[in-house]
């Protein structure tokens, strides 16, 4: 396994949330540099016109039996994987005396949950294979507090905290992490 990521390098790409967003155009840019690129999201229609990824399957990172397959489908059609850029998430901007529990677990399932699904299986799956990187995108609320996204901040705050413990766990296999704390990006959340 070369860990030197320089874009000289052709990569073994696995992107969550690239049906829309930051996903999606950092998946453009993969592609057009030649790397390997699998993409996920929920929008099957988006990802079936994605051109020149080498495979895709539409789902939800919440379900532990679609990450499964997920990650045995992408290591199959990319021969291997050896990086992970997860963007996959959803957004909640609301009072706390607002967020019903439903919302309340749905945005920790969604933002934390298949945060740690997908590194479950995917560091195993990049262990085996010498090593890699798994990238997080958890934005700037992922490391600092706003009004009214407690519970955005929470699950985002929490994965942060897996994937850092994880990050110690997985260094003697190989494996690097890089958090991307970007502000506002002018997306559809």
């Amino acid at each position: 396994m070369n860990n030197d990521y320089n874009d000289n390098y052709p990569r073994k790409v696995l992107i969550t949330g690239a049906s829309s967003g930051i996903g999606m155009e950092i998946a453009k840019i993969l592609v057009k540099k030649g790397h390997s690129v699998f993409v996920t999201g929920r929008d099957n229609d988006k990802l079936n016109n994605f051109q020149g990824a080498k495979g895709s399957k539409a789902g939800d990172l919440t379900s532990s039996v679609f990450v499964s397959d997920l990650v045995d489908e992408c290591s199959s059609d990319l021969r291997g994987l050896d990086s992970v850029i997860h963007c996959a998430g959803m957004g909640l901007i609301k009072k706390i005396q607002d967020t019903t529990d439903q919302e309340f677990v749905k945005i920790t399932n969604t933002n934390l949950r298949a945060t740690f699904l997908l590194a479950k299986k995917t560091l195993d799956k990049m262990s085996e294979e010498g090593g890699g990187r798994f990238l997080f995108l958890p934005g700037i609320l992922g490391k600092v507090p706003m009004a009214k996204a407690s519970a955005y901040c929470a699950s985002k705050f929490g994965a942060v905290g897996l994937l850092k413990s994880l990050d110690l766990e997985y260094r003697s296999k190989g494996i690097q992490f890089s958090f991307f704390y970007m502000g506002g990006v002018d997306t559809v959340f």
